[in-house]
């Protein structure tokens, strides 16, 4: 960096650094892809496909996420962000539009997806899931939550970046904890049931069609880990944590995840995992059968507090993206890249807490809370598939224009990762989804061509912002 450029990043407003170590770095990522609350419910989509060969599934996706992990792995070593898609796709394909269209659908993803649709909507649906009787004696329940959930993730927000990192940090070892412990339970108890043909497509009569297609569901699965690099400008030394913290937050999700999608299908019954699909529950009803009530509502408590751990991670994700648009001119007001006291952009902060919880307010009147959270997640899951797409093909011509690519990490792995996202992209988008989630794909695209629209209207009026748009990094 030269010295114009970095005595201009030194006069503009800044987050608290040197905050977040390895582990609170790391607890971002566990937070957001929130593993207790995936095994409740993500598996029961996955094994809806897929049934007895879910552990597989969810192996293979493990693996073709870990393709996305290492682009943004080495990622983290060039850039330290708060924008990181931002500075990413400027410092790799050197184009503000990518910059502007990717960066931008990712505030979809990180307050829209995550914190609006898998986080308040996530943990208000649940708590349906587990009690039915609430939605006929308490049908205004959920938008009760919402409001809660709301001020106490923006207050927790507003405290600083390490405060929601020690919560996230705690509930989420514990969480994994508890899969892995309960896991090995359940695996002792199967016996003679345990298998190694979950791990192969035998128990789909080798129809890797539905391996395939539950697999583009399934890599959703892990599609939290990378979040941490939103928090990257207040980490310890970022560009040697960052990467440290993306691979321990990615191996103890699929040491958790792997083993407990295994401890399940063993323990119900690799033939009946068709059956686990249609139950309203399963892992609850699982958990009840084979440990005591404690347990189950243990287990009841940590999905509640994990969801919670989901929205604080994507919330403050989402403020860091807004924070770094606002503090190089770009569609929000300098007055959102502000700092408070604490070292957190409070005002982005507040704007972030007002959009999550106006979002789930009114899609969750206008749908439900169950169906209003699947929307979105699918209306977010878009610009997730695109910004990591971008990010692999950013890599490749990076390393490529500096002539030291490693073929393995800088060629192939990204190749392998963005036919992963295309083909999610395509199958997501046709066929269509039944109504009205193909209303969530079909916006998705229009809202990407109006961000195209804003972006020559911007670029009209002001040329010198976006020449300079992603250039911020440490």
């Amino acid at each position: 960096m030269d010295e114009k450029k970095k005595l201009e990043n030194e006069a503009q407003p800044s987050l608290k650094k040197d905050v977040l170590g390895t582990w609170l770095v790391a607890s971002y990522g566990i937070a957001a892809n929130a593993p207790i609350a995936v095994a409740t419910l993500y598996f029961v989509g996955i094994a809806g496909i897929a049934g007895g060969a879910m552990p597989l599934v969810v192996l293979l996706s493990y693996l073709i996420y870990a393709t996305t992990l290492i682009v943004i792995y080495e990622w983290s070593k060039d850039v330290a962000s708060s924008y990181g898609y931002v500075a990413i796709m400027k410092k790799g394909l050197n184009s503000s539009l990518a910059a502007f269209t990717v960066g931008y659908g990712y505030i979809y993803q990180y307050l829209v997806a995550g914190t609006a649709g898998f986080g308040i909507l996530g943990l208000a649906s649940f708590l349906y899931l587990i009690s039915p009787s609430i939605a006929s004696t308490m049908p205004w329940l959920w938008a009760l939550i919402t409001v809660i959930l709301t001020l106490e993730v923006t207050l927790v927000m507003w405290l600083g970046v390490k405060p929601g990192g020690l919560l996230n940090l705690v509930i989420g070892l514990f969480s994994i904890g508890f899969l892995v412990v309960t896991s090995i339970s359940l695996i002792a108890v199967a016996g003679s049931h345990n298998t190694v043909s979950v791990f192969t497509a035998s128990p789909v009569n080798n129809n890797w069609v539905l391996i395939l297609v539950s697999m583009i569901f399934a890599i959703t699965t892990f599609g939290g880990a990378t979040t941490p690099i939103g928090v990257a400008e207040e980490a310890k030394v970022p560009k040697r944590t960052m990467p440290r913290a993306l691979l321990l937050g990615f191996g103890l999700l699929g040491v958790g995840l792997i083993l407990n999608s295994y401890a399940q299908t063993v323990i119900y019954g690799v033939s009946n995992m068709f059956n686990y699909a249609s139950l309203p529950d399963p892992m609850v009803i699982i958990y009840s059968k084979y440990f005591s009530p404690v347990i189950v509502d243990l287990l009841i408590i940590l999905v509640a507090f994990m969801f919670n751990s989901s929205i604080i991670s994507f919330a403050t994700s989402g403020s860091r993206m807004i924070y770094g648009m606002a503090r190089d001119g770009i569609v929000y007001p300098s007055n959102f890249s502000k700092v408070n006291r604490h070292g957190a952009p409070g005002n982005a902060i507040i704007l972030t807490g007002v959009i999550a919880g106006a979002l789930c307010l009114l899609t969750g009147y206008l749908l439900g809370p169950l169906e209003a959270s699947i929307f979105l997640i699918t209306f977010g899951s878009f610009y997730v598939s695109l910004g990591h797409l971008f990010a692999a093909l950013a890599l490749i011509r990076r390393k490529v224009k500096l002539g030291r690519p490693d073929i393995a990490k800088h060629v192939l792995i990204p190749i392998i990762s963005m036919g992963a996202y295309v083909a999610t992209i395509y199958f997501g988008t046709y066929p269509a989804p039944a109504f009205p989630l193909n209303i969530a794909v079909y916006s998705a695209w229009a809202v990407l061509a109006v961000h195209v629209a804003v972006y020559y209207l911007m670029k009209r009026r002001y040329p010198e912002r976006l020449s300079k748009f992603g250039d911020h990094s440490l």
